[in-house]
């Protein structure tokens, strides 16, 4: 297995701080540009990266989303030639097996009861499990006798990615660990919240950097326009991070050693709010682990996403300045900007409009918000490209 050009495309996003809200259309946009499968080393892609950086920004003013979405993606794309991924020339496949260890580790000291799960990597999930996008699942003996699966952790081919898949492998080795006691229940629900606190926020840590973990939450579950499903590990994170509070570390393993009809009855108790009172241990809370958690959970505000275009000029706006100049120093001719600016004063709650200048703006603090925490407060939704006329 060798490494391409989109393996260094996932490994500089989740290293980066990008301010796109949807991944996938995200890198469907860059794939109509270059060859993301072509074989590459971290050099050869940072140059192919580079190059798309200078021939991206439109020439002359910005007139529609388009261009201002060609300027957006050029600026994500800087950002993501620029960083660093560790081991960055090792196969993905390679840096799962190198990971498992020290993921396995963190979670025995823990107190998890992991047994031996074996590390799959498949063309295509076999049926039933073809039918969801997942990048990686973790079959017990129920689906072993049902479908004839084998047991433990199995990654899909074309969905390991650097940095993101050892993060998933923390994942799912906790899904191992209720799996052998009650298979036949269907794992989901806030057992995906657990493996997200015990995996993602805790175990994942020893291998992945916290920024990139945080991350590889905010792109996968906070995207706008994604499939329900990812919503759904988030909302379920939301339940784990409350039993996370109350019981600690020690709390989600015992429950997790307890198997899925434990687990069942607990969501219960959370959905209720009852769930303080539950028979379980209390203690260790990891630092790392809890500001992933919070900065996920309560921190980060999912709703400021905007268009291409109205995030080129909200970058601009600031207060004492005319609709005009901010359309100036934005590149956007007034007949287009002015407008949606216009516009923006009475929809968004970033900035107030009085008359034609700025009175009221939090923008330039949620700029300087997002510089220092390493996270875009203000993102762009990449339009969908449009379908090819035959």
């Amino acid at each position: 297995m060798t490494t391409a050009t989109r393996d260094f495309l996932y490994g500089g996003m989740y290293l980066a701080a990008c301010r796109f809200a949807n991944i996938e259309l995200f890198v469907e946009r860059v794939a109509a540009e270059i060859d993301l499968d072509a074989p590459a080393d971290a050099a050869s892609a940072a140059a192919t990266i580079r190059d798309l950086v200078e021939a991206l920004p439109p020439e002359g003013p910005i007139q529609d989303d388009e261009a201002a979405l060609r300027k957006l993606i050029a600026d994500d794309l800087r950002a993501v030639a620029a960083a660093r991924i560790p081991d960055a020339d090792t196969p993905v496949g390679d840096r799962i097996v190198s990971a498992a260890s020290g993921i396995r580790a963190a979670l025995k000291d823990a107190g998890l009861d992991l047994g031996d799960a074996d590390l799959h990597v498949m063309d295509e999930f076999p049926p039933p499990f073809d039918q969801f996008g997942w990048a990686a699942f973790t079959p017990d003996r129920e689906d072993e006798q049902r479908y004839g699966i084998p047991t433990g952790v199995s990654f899909r081919r074309g969905g390991l990615r650097p940095l993101y898949s050892e993060a998933l492998l923390a994942h799912e080795l906790i899904h191992t660990v209720p799996g052998r006691i009650d298979p036949e229940i269907q794992a989901m629900g806030l057992e995906e919240g657990i493996a997200e606190v015990l995996g993602t926020c805790f175990a994942a840590a020893t291998v992945v950097p916290p920024h990139a973990l945080r991350n590889v939450l905010t792109y996968g579950r906070h995207g706008v326009e994604r499939p329900k499903l990812w919503s759904l590990y988030r909302d379920h994170t939301r339940q784990a991070f409350l039993l996370y509070l109350e019981f600690g570390i020690d709390g989600l393993v015992e429950l997790a050693n307890r198997g899925r009809a434990k687990i069942h009855e607990t969501e219960a108790a959370v959905f209720a709010g009852t769930y303080r009172s539950l028979d379980l241990p209390r203690g260790t809370w990891n630092d790392n682990t809890t500001w992933l958690l919070g900065s996920f959970c309560n921190g980060f505000v999912p709703s400021h996403v905007f268009t291409p275009l109205e995030v080129v000029l909200i970058d601009h706006v600031d207060e004492q300045r005319s609709l005009s100049e901010v359309c100036r120093r934005a590149n956007v001719p007034d007949s287009v900007g002015v407008p949606v600016l216009r516009r923006l004063g009475s929809e968004s709650a970033l900035f107030i409009r009085d008359g034609d200048d700025i009175g009221y703006s939090n923008v330039q603090h949620y700029l300087r918000m997002s510089d220092a925490a390493g996270q875009p407060a203000i993102r762009y939704l990449p339009p969908r490209a449009k379908a090819r006329q035959e």
